[in-house]
């Protein structure tokens, strides 16, 4: 990469960190550049004039408020500071632009918008952000952490710092907590609703494929995956939120806002309540309307005409229902049961906003999968999507099927040299998380290196070895899928109940009859980010030319890092069934023009789709098992396999 995108690399870093530059070019920006100055520079004046017409009344959330995406004004500032960044016609005016924005707009409602944009400008695909959780870390780490690190800063002094996961060996629900608190899983839930948020406007330009299935996926996913981790650690699968019935399990964040106020903690069996703006029998007569529609088979629009669900793309609309996006047909009508759910739980320990209370952990994408009531609710809203689909017909026999082609083998192979065919393992290693933005730093010039360490699941690389006999020559997509074998009680269960827990691992295109998959490729994982500091070494390395720097216009941040994608398992072993199913690549694919090898360049695609175009696999998400199966029998076709394996989960990294 030539100097100008280094350049462009690290300009972007620096603004996203805000870290406090004493550049005098940066400052000149700052005092003299104002975008009222170049409107010819911009896609949409009247977006700019309406941002700096509430910069300069004083109208814009103040530096220190809390910011709250689900807060329409707070939204809408923030919208019309996005509008103007996105609508930046080059990437001089857009980088002036953050530049002057940045110290005129609350931090974390600056830092939205401007991650938004990124992800979305042309003219920055490729550029990485440094990790969420090193931007923001108050919001990833607990209060104690942020404490120690101010106190290692103001005596100068290198710390490591290690930090617990919420809770006590008295609540069950601390089994999983280093499932939800994982800073990768945080990251890829914050990521994915800037990828896709819920307030994207069809206008803007980049289509949104399949965005309402999306939602419904990626989130049911996460369900699947809590659920296998709670059986892994002896626990039952997480039960629904109900809007009249207890929150069961309450909740310490323990961490604060970097304002100093501290999250809300929710005790146990706490009850939901009206707020000021939302009561629980609006959240009732929205869902009964939910119901009513997937019943019938259909939505009713603004206008009154009617949208059948009753096909494929049916669970697309109905995802955009229930979020609720702004390309829900019917908004008024159905309501946005997901986000006024957030709300409420987030609310629930001051519904009527006596105390001030800051908002909880749920009214924030970054932090909500550390509450264990982000799995309920999901549960709740998950169990509206399988009852859409359990009411579409059972795929038949020729949806399943791909004439002259049967899978004759699949085994699952560790890279360790001491490991066992069909046994994957897991263990917990350390990460370290770069505390250089926890703590103020214009006071002291000199750099000092603070850190916290953290617990987190990984595991074993491993391989699929895929055996098949084709009769044709023809190109195929591998879906691989793994689920639990037993039941919380110890027992097999059907195909037809298991399935709607299974946890997709793979999904890729192949030409071959002999199929060798390494786990670090999988389409719904990225590899870990650099941290901050990493990532500016190497910015200013290229910048000396020590280095060639470069960079990959494919990168996404959405997706689960690499070391999340198998469940915890226990330390005896737990089994689980692997489904491998290979379908006909040309039948599955939305265009003639795609390839195997362009399908093979695109990351993260099963669970954050594509940024824009379209998604280029046309099958419904989770396919086959996303519908009912009657008949264990007549839906095995040879081009499936199934295979035994087992998770264990050992105490040490195994040996090279």
């Amino acid at each position: 990469m030539k100097l100008i995108g280094v350049l462009l690399f690290s300009a972007c870093v620096v603004i996203a960190t805000a870290v406090q530059q004493k550049d005098s070019e940066l400052t000149a920006y700052k005092e003299s550049f104002s975008p009222l100055n170049y409107l010819n520079r911009y896609k949409d004046a009247a977006a700019v004039r309406q941002y700096m017409g509430l910069v300069e009344t004083g109208k814009m959330l103040s530096r220190d408020d809390i910011f709250s995406l689900f807060n329409p004004c707070h939204r809408q500032q923030m919208i019309a500071l996005f509008e103007t960044l996105y609508g930046a016609t080059d990437f001089d005016t857009f980088f002036k632009t953050a530049v002057w924005a940045r110290d005129r707009t609350n931090p974390r409602q600056f830092l939205y918008a401007f991650s938004v944009a990124i992800l979305h400008r042309e003219d920055c695909r490729g550029i990485k952000l440094p990790p969420q959780y090193e931007i923001t870390p108050h919001v990833f780490l607990t209060t104690d952490v942020v404490r120690r690190a101010y106190q290692a800063k103001m005596t100068r002094t290198p710390t490591v710092i290690p930090m617990k996961f919420t809770g006590s060996v008295n609540n069950p629900e601390q089994r999983v907590a280093y499932f939800g608190e994982d800073i990768g899983l945080n990251s890829h839930h914050a990521h994915w609703h800037m990828d896709f948020p819920f307030w994207w406007k069809q206008d803007y330009g980049a289509v949104k494929d399949r965005k309402g299935e999306l939602f419904f996926y990626m989130h049911h996913q996460a369900v699947a995956r809590f659920d296998a981790e709670r059986l892994s650690n002896d626990l039952p699968v997480v039960q629904p939120l109900e809007w009249d019935s207890p929150i069961v399990e309450g909740f310490a964040p323990g961490a604060s806002y970097e304002n100093g106020q501290e999250f809300p903690m929710r005790p146990d069996n706490m009850q939901f309540a009206d707020l000021p703006f939302l009561t629980v029998q609006d959240m009732k007569l929205y869902e009964g309307r939910i119901r009513d529609a997937v019943s019938s088979g259909f939505v009713r629009t603004a206008d009154g005409r009617l949208v059948s669900l009753n096909s494929t793309y049916g669970i697309n609309c109905l995802g955009e229902v229930v979020e609720s996006s702004t390309h829900s047909v019917n908004p008024v009508y159905y309501g946005q049961l997901h986000n006024d759910g957030h709300v409420l739980l987030s609310k629930v320990t001051d519904p009527k906003q006596r105390y001030g209370v800051p908002p909880g952990v749920m009214e924030h994408f970054e932090t909500a999968t550390r509450d264990p009531a982000f799995f309920r609710l999901h549960k709740h809203v998950d169990n509206l999507f399988k009852l859409h689909k359990d009411l579409l017909p059972p795929y038949d026999l020729s949806e399943l099927e791909f004439p002259g082609v049967r899978v004759e083998a699949v085994k699952v192979l560790g890279t360790c040299k001491a490991s066992t065919p069909n046994q994957l393992i897991t263990y917990f290693d350390e990460s370290h998380i770069d505390l250089g933005n926890a703590v103020d730093t214009s006071t002291y010039k000199e750099m000092v290196d603070i850190k916290a360490v953290v617990s987190r699941l990984n595991h074993e690389p491993f391989k699929y070895v895929i055996t098949v006999n084709s009769k044709r020559s023809a190109n195929a997509i591998v879906r691989i899928y793994l689920g639990p074998k037993y039941n919380w009680f110890g027992q097999k269960v059907s195909l037809d109940v298991s399935r709607w827990g299974f946890i997709e691992l793979d999904r890729f295109p192949v030409k071959h009859t002999v199929i060798t998959r390494n786990s670090d490729q999988s389409t719904v994982t990225i590899p870990e980010p650099k941290s901050y500091p990493e990532m500016m070494s190497e910015v200013q390395r290229a910048m000396r030319g020590e280095v060639e720097f470069t960079y990959d216009s494919h990168y996404r941040h959405c997706g689960l890092p690499h070391r999340l994608l198998l469940p915890k398992g226990k330390p005896e072993g737990m089994d689980f069934k692997l489904y491998v199913v290979i379908t006909d690549f040309d039948k599955d694919v939305v265009s003639s023009d795609v390839t195997v090898d362009e399908l093979n360049h695109i990351s993260s695609l099963g669970y954050c789709g594509v940024l824009d175009g379209k998604i280029p696999d046309g099958r419904p998400m989770g396919f086959p098992f996303d519908r009912r199966i009657p008949n264990e029998e007549q839906f095995f076709t040879p081009n499936m396999k199934v295979l035994d394996l087992v998770i264990k989960n050992v105490r040490q990294k195994p040996m090279e």
